[in-house]
């Protein structure tokens, strides 16, 4: 098992931070402790361990929270994407060092479901369901609807991310509204990557990853069929990634990697297509790119990436405690873009009509950032049925 990121657990205690370097530091002083008559001790506080991944966003709202509740101490844990699903696993079989809250990724939470008896029925504790969409909140549901394994933290709306200084120069639509219209299918995505190519000798996207997931995640999301044979999205997708590739569109650059941040700044590739949590990380990536990219709807249908949940493990200590934490975590009131700049996504409706949603500003581009997720309006609210049935049914 890999190390986590951090060389000591972070601690927050009535908004303070304390950095762990060695377990030395928690050990008591060697002086005898002195009883006082009529003097009692307080209770000592309720502690959380939590497990979370870089990017997160949710550090900030921890610290608020431990804030406004001196009674409660938590402990964050930064573990890798890969690290994540391998330390937990180590860590309910040995009982040890184990998490009261951990925050998972779809396709982990997905893998961890056979795993009923390790986790706790969050419906034991309330049930929030009201405040989140529909299709969200049966993913981390049961086949059955009756135990709930994760609080819903975010979802992944793919959007395109566009250089408007190459879609100028290319004689291409640059208004973000003009270019969702133009941009309006796949094919005519191909057309503006041919026009970038022969016109500026620019690739229209950065590696083909992304368009085959952008466009996979556009129909339900899954590979095999209920008669076990490869979906046909799977192919088209697929087909239309390889496409690209042959027409030469693609720069050919992994996301989150030295390579693809150079191509970025040397302007190499004109169009990202990705989740928000995924743009948002273009900021960390290129940060020389500031003020040189727009967003814009993604063409073809509503398509989701991923997403987030927190669970609480069986070995957790305090459940009822972790529980609390996570209900208040992904609340509407927290849950706003306005809490963090990782690109985080809320799965609160209630969240997309607020005016800090609406209004945010991100200086790294012009204009308001979060109302250019425009789609997420249709997505939300037109997200196809049979996905809903796919998710129930794979629980």
């Amino acid at each position: 098992m890999m190390a986590p990121l951090n060389t000591g657990p972070v601690w927050i205690r009535r908004g303070l931070r304390l950095i762990l370097l060695t377990p030395l530091v928690l050990q008591s002083s060697c002086s005898p402790e002195v009883a006082l008559p009529g003097v009692t001790s307080a209770p000592p506080p309720t502690t959380l361990r939590i497990w979370l991944s870089p990017g997160s966003g949710l550090e900030p709202l921890i610290k608020k929270y431990a804030a406004e509740l001196p009674d409660v101490d938590v402990e964050i844990v930064a573990f890798q994407f890969d690290d994540v699903l391998p330390s937990l696993m180590t860590a309910l079989a040995t009982k040890a060092d184990s998490p009261d809250l951990v925050l998972l990724e779809d396709s982990q939470l997905n893998k961890l479901k056979r795993f009923q008896k390790e986790f706790y029925n969050l419906y034991a504790y309330g049930d929030e369901r009201v405040h989140f969409l529909d299709w969200k909140w049966r993913q981390a549901e049961s086949k059955d609807g009756g135990f709930l394994y994760a609080m819903p933290v975010s979802i992944g709306p793919v959007a395109l991310a566009y250089r408007p200084e190459l879609f100028r120069a290319a004689g291409l639509p640059v208004d973000r509204e003009e270019v969702a219209s133009y941009l309006d299918d796949w094919d005519a995505l191909e057309r503006a990557g041919l026009a970038l190519k022969e016109r500026l000798g620019t690739a229209l996207v950065d590696n083909l990853t992304n368009v085959f997931l952008s466009c996979f995640n556009q129909y339900d999301g899954r590979y095999v069929t209920p008669e076990h044979e490869l979906d046909p999205r799977v192919k088209e997708a697929w087909d239309r990634a390889i496409r690209f590739q042959r027409l030469g569109l693609n720069a050919g650059l992994p996301s989150q990697t030295s390579a693809w941040a150079e191509g970025a700044v040397n302007g190499k590739f004109a169009v990202v297509l990705a989740p928000s949590w995924l743009h948002g990380m273009i900021k960390k990536n290129a940060p020389a790119t500031a003020g040189k990219w727009d967003l814009a709807r993604a063409p073809g249908l509503p398509s989701n990436w991923t997403g987030t949940y927190l669970a609480v493990p069986s070995t957790s200590r305090n459940p009822r405690a972790a529980y609390e934490l996570a209900r208040w975590l992904t609340a509407p009131k927290q849950h706003s873009p306005g809490s963090s700049a990782t690109g985080s996504f809320p799965s609160t409706p209630e969240s997309y009509s607020s005016r800090d949603f609406l209004e945010v500003r991100d200086p790294f581009s012009a204009g308001p950032r979060w109302d250019r997720f425009t789609l997420i309006r249709r997505y939300a609210t037109k997200r196809l049925t049979t996905i809903t049935t796919m998710l129930r049914s794979s629980g």
